[in-house]
């Protein structure tokens, strides 16, 4: 029986995972994915740490001086905070449908050496990518991870984040429920903090209070004076998020841990939007703009919302 023309349309957008054991794998299943886009003649980025990149290039050799259309970025910097590499792709895929080309990207958000924190909002990240771009323009997403060395829970969550998944012997359909992990995630609760922490509630008249505590709790931590500038206007725009949105009041929590200072706000509303923050705002939007800036301005900033209500934390490390 044949099916229904629908059933056999491709998807817009293919997102793959492809899981590679060492670096002849990792060269061999990226190159002839970057080489195929070379002969479809798509625009392509890659999206690499730069040890990644540099063996990328020489192996690729000749075909980069014949295509102008390869672009290397380094994905310790672009993506350092993983909430900011969605951006990246949105304005690839915008400047590659301009140009009447079809975009075709290779990124590795989930490299070793990553924060246990970072690995999640890399997790969260990969989830999003459906929602953020499933309705077109068409394009497609290659994710490495070197399943040698990336802790065993990364490597268990690469498969289930992703539609497809691929190595240098084959290929197949996840058959994950994304939309469900998606919502799964964005309204699990983020882990306590591994120590005592400085609590305290604010209403309507406070957020003046909150950011000085913040700053001055900022500087006790010795961060750089540019550094306790970001806390302060993460803890202003957080808090008057709590009282626009999250019922007219909400909790801000502060403590360190080894190797990073972090502040909390939470408050009683609930987030619809798992991408908010994600992407820059469109000219007219209402809401989201703050925790855009905060992505771009911080390490880390982690968001979830549930029944329970939204908290946003905000990670400096020193």
């Amino acid at each position: 029986m044949t099916a229904p023309a629908e059933e056999l349309t491709p998807p817009a957008f293919r997102h793959e995972a492809f899981l590679y054991r060492g670096d002849d794998e990792f060269l061999a299943g990226v190159t002839s994915y970057v080489r195929e886009g070379l002969a479809d003649g798509d625009t392509i980025l890659v999206a690499e740490p730069a040890d990644r990149l540099t063996a990328l290039r020489d192996a690729l050799g000749d075909d980069l001086s014949a295509c102008p259309d390869v672009r290397f970025v380094d994905m310790a910097e672009v993506g350092a905070n993983p909430g900011r590499i969605l951006g990246v792709w949105a304005t690839a895929l915008a400047d590659a449908v301009a140009a009447g080309r079809r975009l075709r990207g290779v990124g590795e958000p989930a490299y070793p050496g990553r924060r246990p924190q970072e690995f999640d909002e890399c997790h969260l990240h990969e989830l999003l990518f459906d929602t953020a771009f499933a309705r077109g323009p068409a394009w497609g997403l290659m994710c490495p991870y070197d399943v040698r060395h990336l802790p065993s829970a990364v490597r268990h969550r690469a498969v289930h984040s992703h539609p497809e998944w691929s190595t240098v012997s084959g290929r197949g359909p996840t058959d994950s429920d994304l939309g469900r992990l998606l919502a799964d995630a964005f309204a699990a609760p983020l882990p306590p903090p591994p120590g005592a922490a400085l609590r305290g509630t604010f209403g309507p008249a406070d957020v003046p209070a909150v950011r000085r505590t913040v700053a001055t709790w900022a500087r006790s931590c010795r961060l750089p004076a540019e550094r306790v500038e970001v806390l302060e206007l993460a803890a202003s725009e957080l808090a008057t998020n709590a009282l626009l949105r999250g019922g007219g009041s909400g909790t801000v929590a502060m403590w360190a841990e080894p190797g990073a200072a972090v502040l909390e706000v939470a408050d009683g509303g609930r987030l619809a939007d798992p991408l908010v923050g994600r992407l820059r705002p469109r000219a007219g939007q209402e809401g989201g703009a703050g925790i855009y800036l905060l992505h771009q301005l911080c390490d880390l900033v982690q968001v979830r919302s549930g029944p329970g209500g939204t908290t946003v934390r905000v990670s400096t490390w020193r």
